[in-house]
């Protein structure tokens, strides 16, 4: 088993890719782009101790990781999110790095999946 195994679901990226069909590296783009903003709102939240906007902005990235079928990235998010709605930022920062170095590798996973 590749250790790519975890970072990506590759049976969900094959049902969105028969599902979008030429749509799918447009699917794949728009994914990175936005999460690279998404990662942004996240970093800023962390920095000013927001613990709402933080619980907001990795909520929703969450839900974008579960449909694209990274599920490592999208469990980092939900920590994140809980952590937002319980108020307790301890941590907080090695989570959000954690959550960059996901997006890095998962990024470069996405991208070899383009055509």
């Amino acid at each position: 088993m590749s250790e790519n195994m975890e970072h990506l679901d590759f049976s969900a990226l094959a049902e969105l890719k028969e599902v979008m069909e030429e749509e799918f590296d447009i699917l794949l783009e728009t994914f990175l782009h936005d999460s690279a903003e998404r990662i942004i709102q996240i970093q800023g939240a962390a920095s000013a101790r927001d613990a709402e906007s933080l619980s907001r902005a990795a909520h929703s990235f969450k839900g974008s990781c579960t449909n694209i079928g990274v599920p490592v990235l999208a469990q980092l998010c939900m920590d994140a999110e809980v952590k937002g709605k319980k108020g307790d930022l301890e941590g907080i920062d090695e989570l959000v790095t954690e959550i960059e170095r996901e997006f890095s590798r998962v990024a470069e996973l996405l991208k070899e999946q383009l055509s």
